[in-house]
Parts: structure tokens; sequence; C-alpha cells
């Protein structure tokens, strides 16, 4: 019994110790739904791109789109008020005033803590990837352990005035402090300390990946119609139905000055004369006309699609040849994705938009019917990236 209870304080004390050093590096897990950005959608690891096991981290939660304006306001606000808060906490200790009480800090205790939870929130409405998702939640709860600690240091040190101002104030989130008292308290009373962190660690990301596939389920049920281009064109003496969405956009200059935000569509029929003068691209669809290819759906990365150089226009898009039924996507896209046979995959690069003997000035990397049929793994992979940008859209 002596020697359990001594693996056991052994194994808690392990764990006291991890959390230290979560404490000690908080600078780095305040920034954590940035990291989660970085790696998911900055960095866009190939890693978790090639498998359908992985890939789900990449899906786009939120329309980001739509809510940018919502996202910008909340991570400005946040950090502002971080600021605001910050200044005071320092300010009075350097003044040696005690616990801060007024300002910001007469309605919530962990100002900072809050503040930077509405940066995230905003961040994560920006660039909404389940990355970045699973990691704000990660952050908030590091920030309810450290709120935690420090109130306790604070009633230590305080007594019944801290202890009053607690009852008065918000905690770290709106009903935060109802979960504590409901289940925080009971947990933390009756559980070893470690057994309690890690259990609440596994129920928010338990509510974290529930709350996230309900809200892309959501999306994908309650969505409205798709802002879909779609055409009939001839291509080598054959009928083609091109199936895109309307969302090309490409950063232009207005009246001599760079304006970040002004944006121009590109006309969809660029985008189809392009394709029907290239004789690469021919060329390299021609094997999928004989294995049945009617639809080629065209999507474009984010960020790195429209590259505009020396007042030329030029374009990376994934083409997806594929049999289908193209006349369902207008008005019920899910009904012709589930139409659809993928024939492989055509990454193009650098795709001079215009009229030009050969506006292809990359390379074309093309995944056939042979390679699906060799890699069974291959078609799922196309499925997995396809899922991920379609995604953005919903």
């Amino acid at each position: 019994g002596e020697s359990d209870m001594s693996i056991t304080k052994k194994i808690g004390k392990g764990i006291l110790h991890i959390a230290a050093v979560f404490v000690i590096l908080e600078p780095i897990w305040m920034l954590t739904p940035f990291v989660g950005f970085l790696y998911g959608s900055v960095l866009n690891i190939e890693v978790l791109e090639s498998s359908k096991a992985t890939s789900w981290l990449l899906l786009f939660v939120f329309p980001t789109k739509r809510l940018l304006p919502v996202g910008l306001f909340l991570t400005l606000s946040g950090i502002s008020v971080f600021i605001m808060s910050a200044f005071q906490i320092y300010s009075a200790k350097v003044l040696k005033k005690g616990f801060v009480k007024t300002g910001i800090y007469k309605h919530l205790r962990h100002a900072q803590y809050s503040a930077l939870i509405v940066a995230g929130v905003g961040f994560v409405l920006m660039w909404g990837r389940f990355m970045a998702y699973l990691c704000l939640f990660v952050m908030i709860y590091l920030y309810y352990l450290l709120s935690k600690k420090e109130e306790q240091s604070c009633l230590s040190r305080f007594g019944k005035e801290y202890e009053e101002h607690s009852r008065q104030t918000m905690g770290l989130i709106p009903g935060s402090d109802f979960l504590e008292k409901t289940i925080g308290h009971t947990m933390r009373s009756k559980w070893p300390k470690a057994l309690a962190s890690l259990v609440g660690f596994l129920l928010i990301i338990g509510f974290g990946l529930g709350s996230g596939f309900a809200i892309l389920k959501a999306r994908q049920h309650y969505h409205g119609k798709l802002p879909i281009i779609q055409k009939e064109i001839s291509m080598g003496g054959q009928k083609l139905s091109i199936v895109t969405f309307r969302i090309c956009r490409f950063e232009e200059k207005k009246k001599g000055l760079d304006v970040k935000f002004w944006v121009k569509h590109i006309p969809a029929d660029d985008i189809f004369l392009t394709l029907k003068s290239s004789r690469s691209v021919r060329d390299s669809l021609r094997p999928f006309f004989q294995e049945g290819m009617d639809t080629l759906f065209l999507i474009f990365e984010p960020r790195r699609s429209i590259i505009k150089r020396r007042e030329k226009v030029f374009v990376n898009v994934l083409m997806v040849p594929m049999d289908a039924r193209p006349e369902l996507a207008k008005d019920d896209f899910e009904a012709f994705r589930k139409s659809w046979e993928i024939k492989g995959l055509l990454k193009i690069n650098e795709m001079l938009l215009g009229e030009d003997a050969e506006p292809v000035k990359g390379n074309i990397e093309v995944f056939a019917i042979d390679d699906l049929k060799q890699d069974r793994m291959l078609k799922k992979r196309i499925e997995a990236k396809l899922s991920v940008l379609l995604s953005r859209f919903l």
C-alpha cells in the first residue's frame, strides 16, 4: 500500500512539474491559436494533407471570408484590452498598490487572459482551420489552470478582500464561475489534482472536436447556393463541362497606390480561353477522355492561386477530371459531389491568363487513372485535399 502511494505521489509530482513548465512558458501558450494557424495554414503541412486520417485538421471550421470583419474586430479589441489591462497590472506592481480591482478589473478578474481569448476567437474566425480551432480550446484550458493558480495565490495573500472581489467579478469567460462551482470544485476536492487536470483537458478537447464537426455538418446542411461558374467547352473535338467557384481574385493598384483590400475578379472567360489555347493542357487531358471524363472541376488553393507579375496574371490551379453530373452543381453541390467519380488530378503551375501560344509557363503534374490503380491511397489523398479546399466555401 505504501509503495503504491509513493508511486502515485511521484506521478503526481511529475505531472505538476510538467504543468509548471506550461506556466513558465506562458507567453508561448498565449500564442497557441497563432501557432495552429502557422503550422496548419501558412506552412500547410504536406504530411497532414496527404492522409485522410490527418487532413481533417486542415478543414475550415468557419466560412472565413464572410467572417473576416468580425474576426478582425475581435482580434483588435482583444489585443487593445490586453494592453490596457497589462498596463494596469504592471503599474500597480511598480507602485505597490496590491491587487488591481479598478477599471477593467472591476468587472473581470483575469482581464489579460480574457482579452487574449477574445483575440484568439477573432483569429480563428479569420483563419479558421480545425487545427487553430482546437488550439483555441487548449489555450483556454491552460489559462483556466493559470487563473486558478493565481486565485489561490491572491487568496493566501489578500484573504477576505480578494474573496469579496471574486464574488463581484466575472472569471475567465462568461459561465466559467458556474462551471467551476458545479464541476471543477467537485473534481478538485474528490480527485487527485493531476487526474482532475487530465480529465479536464480531455473534456475540453472532446468538446472542441464535437463542436467543430457539428459546425462543419451544419454548414454543409444549411449553406445557400455556392458561387458556381459552369460552362461547356469543346476541347480536342470533344465536349467538356467546366465547373469552378467564382472566387478568383487578385490585388491591383488603384490611382498609383497599393490598396491592400482592393480586389478585382478575374473574368471566367479568361480562364476558359486559356484552357482551350493550351496544347499542353489538351495533351494532358486526352487520356482522361478515354477513361470517361465528361467534367473538369477547377479549384484554386488559398494564397497560392493568383500571381501578378509585371502586369501579367498567372494562376496555379488544380484540375480534377471526373465522370459526373455537372448540371447539379449550381443548385445542389452536395448531389454533384456525390455523383462524381474522380479519374485523376492535374496540378498546373503558372498558367498565364489570356491568349498565348502556350500559356502554361510552369509545369503540369499529372496523376492519371493508372496511378490511382497502382496506389490505392492516392485517390483518398485527392479526395482529402478536395474536402479541405471545399470546406472554405460551404
